[in-house]
């Protein structure tokens, strides 16, 4: 467990790092063969989180520690993986080395593609999002309810791609990643997920952008399920399916040439054995210059049980794009007040 002495150090160590990535450039390439080529990167988050009335009041940790390589081997054979090391030093928490993804993305025609391997499940916006380009300083993580998942991620076999610029769409079928809960007679799983972007261009790379820092005008409108039968059994060894959906919007409005405002939000409906009934939130983001102003409704309403509903204010800066980024955020509601502090780089 880390000292307080060694958690400041971590703080030390993060912002000279931030300060390195504001002047860095692309990292490392190799090419090799007939157009393929490596790139390696780097990805560091670092959290520090006061919580009022809690055991350990402070917190500072390593949210996410990554090493991302992405290429292709010949044109139209792409590939990509990340490891990570997340939520080093975090109270409570016993962190380990994992393999974050790792899959090939084949092109099948035009703007068509098959994707296989470790990958995010293609669900939502929010839970296919980059961790590099999140409008807060964290995922929503308390709106996101999966079973049989490795960080919203899992194995199998996905296609995804545009019919023209304003759809885009994935589809996948999955093993259902085995996480200690996983029934032996579980069904393959299904996930899915359509964006229609009636304002603007629809996006069908690997990652959803959620703050797109070149601030276009755009609207995509989401819907998405997960479903797999028999997913999980229980300690007395009754089955139970997994199943949800979610609608979902994320946008950006570009308001002359002054700021650039950012709009996200999703309902869901979860039923399996790690919640019943919904979530939702709604989060917004005004962007001047490097400067962004941000604040989120959240709610989390289980059937049978009592709501809660939260709501975050925060500030961001940019200092050269997601390379290097540095922000305050603070959470009150019906969950315990918590301060929780950040910074990213990227290089």
């Amino acid at each position: 467990m880390m000292t307080r002495a060694s958690r400041c150090g971590l703080l030390v160590v993060a912002a000279s790092l931030l300060l390195a990535a504001s002047g860095a450039q692309a990292g490392p390439k190799m090419e090799f063969g007939d157009g393929g080529f490596l790139t390696l990167g780097v990805l560091g988050q670092v959290h520090g989180s006061w919580t009022d009335d809690a055991k350990d009041q402070e917190d500072i940790y390593l949210r996410r520690a990554r090493l991302i390589f992405s290429g292709q081997i010949v044109d139209g054979v792409k590939v990509f993986a990340e490891t990570d090391y997340p939520n080093a030093g975090r109270t409570g928490t016993s962190a380990s080395f994992i393999m974050q993804d790792a899959f090939t993305d084949v092109r099948l025609y035009d703007a068509h593609w098959a994707q296989v391997g470790l990958e995010p499940l293609p669900f939502s916006f929010e839970n296919s999002s980059s961790a590099g380009t999140l409008l807060g300083l964290d995922f929503n993580t308390e709106s996101i309810k999966f079973t049989n998942a490795l960080n919203y991620r899992d194995l199998g076999l996905m296609v995804h791609g545009n019919f023209g610029p304003w759809v885009s769409y994935k589809a996948g079928v999955f093993d259902g990643y085995d996480a200690g809960v996983k029934s032996e007679g579980a069904e393959m799983r299904f996930t899915g997920h359509i964006a229609v972007n009636p304002v603007g261009a629809a996006e069908s790379g690997w990652f959803f952008n959620q703050v797109r820092l070149d601030r276009p005008t755009y609207v995509s409108l989401g819907a998405g399920v997960d479903t797999q039968k028999d997913a999980t059994v229980s300690a007395a060894g009754a089955l139970r399916d997994s199943k949800a959906w979610v609608v979902d919007l994320q946008s950006g409005v570009k308001i002359a040439d002054v700021a650039h405002v950012t709009a996200n939000g999703a309902y869901y409906h979860w039923d399996n054995a790690v919640f019943e009934g919904k979530t939702a939130f709604v989060e917004a983001g005004v962007l001047w210059s490097n400067l962004m102003l941000t604040g989120k409704w959240s709610l989390q309403d289980p059937d049978g049980g009592d709501s809660i509903k939260d709501y975050t204010v925060g500030v961001d800066h940019f200092f050269k794009g997601h390379n290097a980024r540095a922000g305050i955020e603070y959470r009150f509601g019906d969950s315990t007040d918590n301060v929780l502090v950040g910074v990213q780089f990227l290089l």
